[in-house]
């Protein structure tokens, strides 16, 4: 099948109230693989298309276009910007954030930071998802936002997102709101508050950790906040852990450091 073969079947597809979904991703899945300059040249021209159906197609097929390679991505995300500034509704500008998560770039946090407080939650879900690895600062306030969000699943993405993905950057602003969500509702938003307090070897964390430890949680990541905070006062509570015999080789390693740092 041609590209504009393709091309023409991708917007049948997206204008089909009873279309498949899979069906839909099929072939713009196809049309990743397909000559980029060529797609591009058929699909740029739908960023100001009036249906928004049709529009959301661009950072569908542009956000693969080409693979790994990402022959175009400075010019795919020059017009998302511009299709996020003529002021999308929700369902397109969430499209355009979800694509974003496959480019590593500033101009995704320059065009998306300021939407972290956007009053749809697909869109806010989108902007965190793109925005989670970044260390730039506005990406880090964005995260920070995030992480005080009403819904619980977003709070603990960003709650992750920034105590460990992102460990190795720390100050006052990042540890203050990973502390604020040790008392988080929602608990394993308190576990990623917990663990990326330890991973930091910040004291506040060594309380919910023994507790958590006392329940029998287990975990890599648990065990390496632990030997990061090398606390006596977690001692105890590993030891204890050394004889459940569910734990995975790498698990056990890490047991066996964190309790040479707290011993």
């Amino acid at each position: 099948m041609s590209t504009a073969e393709l091309f023409s079947r991708a917007q049948a597809e997206a204008v089909n109230e009873d279309g498949d979904p899979e069906a839909y991703w099929e072939v713009v899945n196809a049309l990743h693989d397909a000559a980029p300059h060529e797609v591009w040249s058929l699909v740029a021209p739908l960023a100001t298309h009036d249906d928004v159906r049709l529009q959301q197609l661009v950072p569908d097929v542009l956000r693969g276009l080409g693979r790994e390679a990402q022959p175009l991505a400075a010019q795919t995300l020059e017009l998302f910007a511009k299709m996020v500034a003529a002021g999308p509704p929700a369902e397109l500008l969430a499209c355009i954030a979800n694509a974003c998560v496959d480019f590593h770039d500033a101009a995704v946090v320059t065009m998306l930071a300021p939407h972290a407080g956007h009053s749809d939650d697909g869109v806010r879900e989108g902007v965190l998802h793109a925005l989670r690895r970044s260390s730039h600062p506005d990406a880090l306030a964005a995260l920070i936002n995030l992480s005080r969000d009403g819904v619980e699943e977003l709070r603990e993405w960003a709650t992750f997102a920034l105590g460990s993905q992102l460990p190795l950057v720390d100050g006052p602003e990042v540890r203050e709101a990973l502390a604020a969500r040790l008392t988080d509702a929602h608990e394993p938003t308190r576990d990623e508050a917990m663990i990326g307090l330890g991973l930091r070897g910040d004291a506040r964390a060594i309380g919910p950790l023994r507790s958590q430890l006392e329940r029998g949680f287990v975990g890599v990541a648990l065990f390496e906040a632990a030997r990061a905070l090398a606390s006596p006062k977690l001692a105890e509570a590993l030891r204890a852990l050394e004889k459940n015999p569910k734990l995975t080789d790498d698990e056990r390693a890490e047991l066996t450091a964190a309790i040479a740092a707290c011993g």
